[in-house]
Formats: structure tokens, sequence, C-alpha cells
């Protein structure tokens, strides 16, 4: 396991956490969100643990994983920073350094859409289905009628048909990637 200094340098240095740095504490962000009380720490506790360096501590919370990239911290925060985005990088920190929330299905749910992403361009209903099933079999259960009749009006995707340019798409994501080590 990584030491949180290197955790830390990681961050401000492929992520560009350095934006945290100004940070005020207003709690803006905090007040904006509409699943802060869900959360282990608010953005502006987790920021603060993460200019402190504590990383194991704040790639370890459930935080990142309640962000629904509503925006309303990024568009209230006095300072600009752009704190859906860093919630994204922590996101890909934990599950990178395996550091994810030990009793969370967030982490599994977030891989299901975005490996499906990477694979065909797009998110489909089947391939998300069948990855989030085969680690979480009775969740599936649960809503296994939900999906029949959704299929029964045609409204469940069963065949994975992946965007017409994927080999562009494909390129575009690379390139990102690419920029994102930068």
């Amino acid at each position: 396991m990584m030491d949180n200094e290197s955790l830390k340098t990681i961050f401000f240095e492929t992520y560009h956490g350095e934006e945290i740095v100004n940070c005020i504490q207003c709690g803006s962000c905090s007040a904006s969100c509409p699943l802060a009380s869900k959360m282990d720490f608010g953005p502006r506790q987790l920021f603060a643990l993460a200019r402190e360096g504590f990383m194991q501590d704040v790639l370890s919370a459930n935080t990142m994983w309640f962000c629904v990239s509503c925006y309303g911290c990024t568009v209230k925060c006095p300072r600009d920073i752009s704190i859906t985005d860093h919630m994204y990088a922590l996101k890909k920190m934990a599950i990178k350094h395996k550091l994810t929330h030990s009793k969370s299905k967030m982490p599994m749910m977030y891989k299901s859409f975005s490996d499906p992403v990477k694979k065909f361009g797009k998110i489909t209903d089947t391939s998300v289905i069948f990855r989030y099933a085969f680690f979480h079999p009775i969740d599936i259960m649960k809503n296994s009628r939900l999906a029949f009749n959704l299929a029964k009006k045609s409204r469940l995707d069963i065949l994975i048909h992946p965007i017409k340019n994927l080999i562009g798409f494909k390129k575009v994501i690379n390139k990102a990637l690419e920029l994102e080590k930068e």
C-alpha cells in the first residue's frame, strides 16, 4: 500500500490536486451538495484532509462515490475550484490504488458504467447489468421483475451495439489519458 505522502504527490501532480490549496474552507461546496449528509466527509472536509496529506482516509471515504456530478459545488465555489473533476480523479485513484470504501458497491457500479464506455463508446444496459450481476447477484435478482418488464416493452437493450466510429472514439480517449498524465 502506498504511503500518504506518495498518494498526495500523485493527486497533486498527476490529477492537478494543487488546485485545492486555493480552497478557503467556506463550505459552499458541502452546503450545495444534495448528498453531503450521506458522505463520510463533505467536499470541504475531504479537501482539508487531502491538503494535510491524509490521502488514505480520503481515498477510502465514500464521499466521491456519492458525488452525482450535478456541478452545484463547482458553480458555487468562490475560488472556481473544479470540485466535481477532483471527485472523478479521486475515484480513479481509489480504484487504482485499491483504497475504495470497503462496504460500498459504488466502485463496482462506477466500473460497470465506465468499462463499457471504454469498450463500446457508450453505456449499454446489458453490459452494466451483467458486470454488476456477476459481483452482486442478489441485487440483480431483486430487480429482475423490473428488467423483465422493461425488456417486454423493448426498453432494455439486449444486444450490445458499439458506436459507429469506435476507432475514432478510442483515439480521443487515449489522447485524453495521455494529456492527463502530463
